[in-house]
Parts: structure tokens; C-alpha cells; sequence
């Protein structure tokens, strides 16, 4: 059995949860577009993706999406509607608890600016975490080596310590390529009985 050292979490849909079609539904209120391209803009646009590796400043995305969808929300009120997505696993979130302080942790996350600095001010479980891997940071987004890559560095390039988890199977397959142990999230109950078998809690 492997012995780990270090525990990296991908965070939506992980350890917290998000849903684009609340604030999709929101703007489709205030726009003529249909709610799926509302969605499919906010969700993986080109527009969203250059926000979440930081190409674009909170300004500008707001400017540009707001262009796309046809709509003119205010700057707060926008935000407002873009960041209203998300709420814990309370599952998960125990245990990333429970693991603090017998691992390293890490966060490993693509996402925006806007996104993460709502998060880390709405939810505590962020401080639990030793490292944060933030695609806006990095600049690169998973699957792209790069962000990966960046995990591997932080833990002075103990790839074979590591045990990565993530709920797209992508992503998991992505980290797995490039030599690093993964493992799909479904639910936090089949993540501790994983963790479990793993010898890792």
C-alpha cells in the first residue's frame, strides 16, 4: 500500500458544490437568450475560460459577458448574480478535517478570481488547506500539464506521494497520465470508504 504524504482536492463539485443554473436563471430574467446559452456561457465559454486562467480582469469579464448575453447588470449586481452558486459538501468538508494535520493538503482548483475570493470569504474549510493551486494563479486550467505540474513542485517533486481527487473523470485520468495517484469523487461516503481501503483515514 502506497504511503502518501499529501492529499490534493479539486474544489467544485468536491468540497464545494456549485450549480451555474441559478445564476443563469437569474440573468435569463434580465436577457433574451434562452437559459442554455446562458449557461453554456458561463460554464465553459471562451470568455470564462480566459477569466479562470487569468487572462481577464474582473472588469472585463464582466464587460464581455455582459456584451455576449445582451444584458447591462451593473458591475455589483452582476458579481452578485455570478458568485450566488455555492454551498459546502459537509461530507467532504469533514474529511478534509479529519486529514488536516496527518497530510499536506491541496487545494487544486480551476477557477476565477471572483469565484474564489467569494468562497474563501463564505466558507472556512478553505483554511484548512496548506497549499491553493488556483488556475487564475497559475495560469494554466486542468487538463493542461502545467497546473499539475505546480502541485508536484509545491511538494519538492514527490509525485509518488500524492493522492489527487476529482470528481470529472477527465481530469482524474489527466493526473493519472502524468504519474500522480487519482481517484473519481462521487460522494463523500464512497470517498471515505476509498480513503479507507487506501489506508489513508
Amino acid at each position: 500500500m502506497k504511503k502518501y504524504t499529501t492529499i490534493a482536492f479539486d474544489m467544485g463539485n468536491t468540497v464545494i458544490r456549485f450549480d451555474h443554473n441559478i445564476s443563469a436563471e437569474k440573468i435569463a430574467r434580465l436577457s433574451e437568450l434562452k437559459h442554455k446559452e446562458i449557461y453554456d456561457m458561463f460554464f465553459e465559454s471562451d470568455i470564462t475560460i480566459a477569466f479562470e486562467k487569468g487572462e481577464i480582469s474582473t472588469y472585463e469579464f464582466h464587460e464581455k459577458a455582459c456584451r455576449r448575453l445582451g444584458v447591462d447588470v451593473p458591475y455589483e449586481k452582476f458579481i452578485e448574480i455570478w458568485n450566488d452558486i455555492f454551498w459546502e459538501d459537509e461530507g467532504s468538508c469533514e474529511i478534509v478535517r479529519e486529514l488536516k494535520g496527518k497530510y499536506r493538503l491541496i487545494l487544486l482548483s480551476n477557477v476565477n478570481r471572483l469565484h474564489f475570493e467569494y468562497i474563501e470569504k463564505k466558507f472556512d474549510i478553505i483554511k484548512e488547506f496548506d497549499e491553493l493551486v488556483l488556475s487564475y494563479v497559475v495560469g494554466a486550467m486542468k487538463p493542461d500539464k502545467k497546473i499539475y505540474d505546480d502541485v508536484v513542485r509545491r511538494v519538492d517533486g514527490d509525485r509518488d506521494g500524492i493522492l489527487y481527487i476529482d470528481d470529472r473523470a477527465d481530469l482524474v485520468k489527466a493526473a493519472s497520465e502524468l504519474g500522480i495517484d487519482s481517484v473519481r469523487f462521487e460522494t463523500a461516503e464512497k470517498l471515505r470508504d476509498m480513503l479507507r481501503f487506501k489506508k489513508v483515514i
